[in-house]
């Protein structure tokens, strides 16, 4: 595997849309560099370490819609 990763690619390597991905680079979790085309590129092992410590889904006591 690569080991820099663009936005696209990590979002379909963990699963999570890109705004997601976006969210946790304008939070500071992930390092973002870009290359010679202008495309901006992210350390996968940093992506795949910060889904493994976010959890997913509503947060306890969170109400549904109803």
């Amino acid at each position: 595997m690569k080991e820099w990763i663009t936005i696209a690619e990590a979002s379909v390597l963990v699963g999570r849309h890109r705004s997601r991905i976006y969210a946790w680079i304008d939070q500071g979790r992930l390092a973002t560099r870009v290359n010679a085309h202008g495309v901006t590129e992210i350390l996968a092992k940093a992506v795949r370490r910060i889904e493994s410590e976010v959890k997913r889904g509503r947060p306890r006591g969170t109400p549904n819609r109803r």
